[in-house]
């Protein structure tokens, strides 16, 4: 079955073209780089694609610049015809389709990067083949242009910077703005990248690097800073040595240096997450150790018959045991978060009997209910209802949001749990307390760890643990979880909702 339509995303279509262009400038094979770029055109979007020669509207040769999809990956779609023009002349046409679902507009301008780059390099290659007379450097330099890539050439004897206004129009300035001198280019280098930039020039010039490269910040016509990668080479020396002449090209990296950032930091935050996971597995298994010889000695002094406790002894030592319990309880929940925030932990998605598992939570809170005079109860809840999610975990969250109805609620008080069918194959259940409710301006914090929006210090133990655990729970079953305050007319108190995928086929396997 085809995947769904999406655009490609402007970055790796702006990346596809420029492999294109330097395909090009490596191999001088305009062919090759025509056929490298129909392939990354049907890597970007699954439909055919083939570049088509054309001079003075009479097609030259067909079929020679074109590339499919592999079986079974194409999208459906709408044969479309769009005429390859460059400096003004057609120089052939390239053939796609529009997939069905995408707005053609949309489509049109985000391949156009690769459509610009097809009629250069098609016009190279009617160059090469001698259909068309054209001037080589141009149209390399018309080309590198259309990819986003502009030409420098200086003279270092009068500081003269050739084609500056191909960079000036790269940052947005008007032809003849910015002076026409690598010193006045120099004004625009971040005053934080200027030393770098001049180190690596001083390096090729002396013959110590084959090249010069450098990667730096330049402030544009609107005021922002760009990245810009500069390459260049000395292509002529003066009788003692000294770089007389320059080459060198210029290409806004602004894009590809926000991802390169953004995947520094996401390995950053991988990596740390990984060490907070190990460092959290290792200390609860240190806590967990002490603390079971705790509880167990705490249950030895309730249990112990040959010198029974007192009255007052027996209280302290449940004390003991409830805070060792709480203590447990809380460790469990850390690590559980740290490993389901990680990926790590184990999932297993199976199909569930909802009304089975609820049954088993609602007996289990039953008693705690009770304690707190709080009604607990389950209402219009289909009795074939199916869900796709991990029982185990599932029943966790679900005692989690109920433990949380009846903790944060006030004698004679209720918390109820609903479910129902939605379309698109999901499952909605609605646990619904009549409590104190949330303040709607702290809802954003609801699910963040340790947060209790105010209630640190009142009389209900929490760690603040519980709702981000089970967030992150139903996000790693596919589903959402979600709070609401009841409506005006209902008075105080909270929804909490649920949303998981339904299984699409087999029959129940857990309840």
């Amino acid at each position: 079955m085809p995947a769904l339509p999406r655009l490609p995303g402007a970055s790796s279509v702006w990346a596809e073209a420029h492999a294109a262009l330097y395909d090009q400038l490596q191999r001088r094979d305009a062919a090759h780089a025509l056929n490298r770029l129909a392939r990354a055109w049907v890597h970007l979007v699954p439909v055919p694609c083939c570049v088509e020669a054309t001079v003075d509207g009479d097609l030259v040769e067909g079929g020679l610049f074109e590339a499919e999809p592999a079986p079974g990956a194409e999208l459906p779609g709408t044969a479309l015809r769009m005429a390859l023009c460059h400096n003004g002349v057609q120089v052939g046409e390239l053939g796609t389709h529009v997939p069905t679902g995408l707005d053609r507009d949309a489509y049109l301008e985000r391949m156009r990067p690769l459509q610009d780059t097809a009629a250069a390099l098609l016009a190279l290659w009617l160059e090469a083949r001698q259909h068309a007379p054209m001037d080589s450097l141009s149209l390399v330099r018309a080309a590198m242009r259309e990819g986003g890539t502009f030409v420098w050439e200086w003279d270092l004897a009068t500081d003269s910077l050739g084609d500056i206004d191909e960079g000036g129009l790269m940052l947005g300035y008007p032809a003849n703005a910015i002076g026409h001198t690598q010193a006045d280019w120099d004004r625009l280098i971040h005053p934080e990248d200027a030393d770098a930039v001049e180190a690596a020039y001083q390096a090729h010039a002396r013959g110590e690097t084959p090249a010069f490269q450098s990667l730096y910040r330049a402030r544009a016509a609107d005021g922002q800073w760009r990245w810009i990668e500069e390459r260049g080479r000395v292509v002529a020396r003066d009788a003692q040595g000294q770089p007389r002449r320059m080459f060198g090209t210029q290409t806004d990296a602004t894009v590809q240096h926000a991802l390169e950032q953004a995947r520094r930091d996401q390995l950053a935050a991988e990596a740390a997450n990984a060490a907070k996971t190990q460092f959290l597995s290792r200390v609860s298994h240190e806590l967990r150790t002490p603390l079971n010889a705790v509880l167990g000695f705490a249950q030895l002094l309730e249990a112990d018959s040959a010198e029974p406790l007192t009255a007052d002894q027996k209280r302290r030592v449940n004390l003991i045991r409830q805070a060792g319990d709480y203590l447990l309880a809380m460790i469990g929940d850390l690590l559980d978060l740290s490993l389901v925030e990680s990926g790590r932990l184990p999932i297993q998605p199976e199909v569930v009997q909802l009304p089975s598992l609820v049954a088993d939570c609602l007996d289990l809170l039953r008693s705690q209910a009770n304690a707190a005079q709080i009604a607990l109860q389950a209402n219009d809840l289909p009795a074939s209802l199916l869900v796709q999610a991990d029982a185990m975990r599932l029943k966790q969250v679900l005692i989690n949001l109920l433990t949380n109805g009846i903790k944060y609620n006030r004698p004679g008080g209720r918390v109820a749990l609903s479910a129902c069918q939605l379309p698109g194959g999901r499952a909605q259940i609605d646990i619904l307390d009549n409590g104190i409710g949330l303040p709607a301006a702290q809802l954003d914090k609801l699910f963040l760890p340790f947060q209790r929006l105010g209630r640190e210090g009142g009389p209900v133990e929490g760690s603040g643990l519980g709702l981000a655990l089970s967030h992150a729970l139903v996000h790693a079953m596919g589903g959402t979880l979600t709070a609401h305050p009841l409506s005006a007319d209902q008075g105080p108190g909270t929804i909490f909702r649920v949303i998981l995928p339904q299984p699409t086929a087999g029959p129940p396997q857990a309840g």
